[in-house]
């Protein structure tokens, strides 16, 4: 399958160098991380030493890469297309030199003019041009999972397909229907059968019986799926697209979820969708990414919240069900529309944050203070401007999309999570009415 070959011995043995080190404190089962920090001439990087574990004698080994969320609008659209540079010469050498590299594709690659799934005509699409940079970075596959794949409906999710097979690039998480979205990603690297499940939180995305879109992250279902699946794969990674936009920490039910699906036997779940990075937790043997951050994104809604411009890449050594190495590779999203690893100050101001994000999410205290943090924040700056004009827009006749925006309100799970905390905390005194 995959287009490179490389050595993971060796890449293993040229990580050993460490830094500083801090560690946080956690559970039994969330255990706490180090990180060390690797500082050399072309990037700066974490390395998790908690999840080395060497393969067992004989076992094949391999190195993937994971990234969050591309979006490629707007600058980055026309930057690929017009065959400029977009990513610094160490994040291209990253998707160059490991054997698998996967990211979401946060917007279908389709032809201009197809009726939208809006009815003010609003959707999130990118070039099929596209599909060619993608391959030619160096990306084996794309999640197409997320809340933004069905933007124009049926044709826009089969021309996505159809432009990324063109240039031999895999997919998954969407499809004809929600059987065809469900299935998982079977992939060889290096001797390895690597299963990628990919799934998205239900918004206005999803597949039905007889339509296209995306997969439906039902967790609760989900550990059943893990189960049943598991034995198929000699590692087994899910790919989610769920939780909260803009907050620093995974909510409650997202992160009970993650960890219900390493418990049923998942080596990794790695996520995306918030636009902000959140912290990584070793749990039991696996590993938890809550939120890899923008990779690619270019839209004034989402660039008008602070940290939209920083994110990572998560890099992990594997073997059969285990994990022999992890780094965390941090990255900008720059103003002249490229994305480029971290200077010296940078580097340092990512590493005193990250910990803090993995620390709230290991430290039980510290997650639940931090998640009544985030709530007040939405509501401040979301919910309550939206149940405010709840009825001046339902009725306002230009408006046209609002009734279907705000049924998403009341029936995707993590809004309606976060909206039922909030008006919790408004009934206790927690947050002013």
């Amino acid at each position: 399958m995959c287009r490179r070959r490389v050595c993971s011995s060796a890449i293993y043995c040229a990580f050993l160098d460490a830094g500083n080190a801090d560690r946080l404190v956690g559970s039994s089962d969330a255990k706490s991380i180090t990180f060390h920090k690797r500082i050399n001439d072309d990037m700066n990087k974490l390395k998790l030493p908690l999840f080395e574990s060497p393969a067992k004698p004989g076992s094949p080994e391999a190195v993937i890469v994971f990234g969050g969320d591309f979006c490629p609008v707007n600058g980055y659209e026309k930057k690929i297309i017009s065959g400029e540079i977009i990513f610094d010469n160490a994040l291209a050498e990253t998707f160059q030199s490991n054997d698998f590299a996967m990211i979401n594709l946060e917007a279908p690659l389709c032809a201009k003019g197809l009726p939208t799934d809006s009815l003010n005509g609003s959707g999130l699409r990118g070039d099929p041009q596209v599909a060619e940079f993608i391959r030619n970075t160096g990306i084996d596959a794309v999640g197409l999972a997320n809340n933004h794949i069905r933007d124009f409906k049926d044709e826009g999710v089969s021309q996505t397909m159809q432009n990324l097979e063109k240039n031999g690039i895999l997919h998954t998480g969407a499809g004809k229907d929600l059987a065809d979205a469900q299935k998982p990603l079977s992939v060889d690297v290096n001797g390895i059968k690597v299963g990628i499940w990919a799934l998205a939180e239900k918004e206005l995305n999803v597949a039905s019986d007889s339509s296209a879109g995306s997969s439906w992250f039902r967790p609760e279902h989900d550990v059943h799926r893990i189960a049943e699946i598991k034995e198929e794969f000699d590692f087994l990674v899910v790919y989610l697209h769920a939780g909260h936009e803009f907050i620093s920490t995974p909510s409650p039910r997202i992160r009970a979820s993650c960890r219900n699906l390493i418990e049923a036997g998942a080596d990794a779940v790695i996520a995306h969708h918030p636009h902000v990075i959140q912290g990584v937790e070793k749990y039991k043997q696996g590993l938890i990414a809550y939120s890899l951050g923008n990779l690619v994104f270019d839209t004034p809604y989402v660039s008008a919240h602070k940290n939209t411009d920083l994110g990572y890449l998560l890099r992990i050594g594997i073997s059969k069900h285990r994990i022999i190495e992890a780094e965390i590779i941090p990255y900008k999203l720059r103003g002249a529309v490229t994305v480029s690893t971290l200077n010296s100050s940078e580097f340092e101001a990512f590493t005193s944050k990250f910990h803090e994000l993995s620390e709230n999410i290991t430290n039980d205290s510290k997650f639940w203070l931090e998640w009544d943090n985030n709530v007040r924040f939405r509501w401040e700056s979301e919910y309550k401007r939206i149940l405010n004009d709840l009825s001046k827009n339902f009725n306002d006749p230009e408006n046209k999309d609002y009734a279907r925006r705000t049924k998403n309100l009341f029936t995707c799970p993590t809004h309606v999570e976060m909206l039922e905390k909030a008006l919790s905390m408004i009934e206790k005194g927690k947050i002013p009415r």
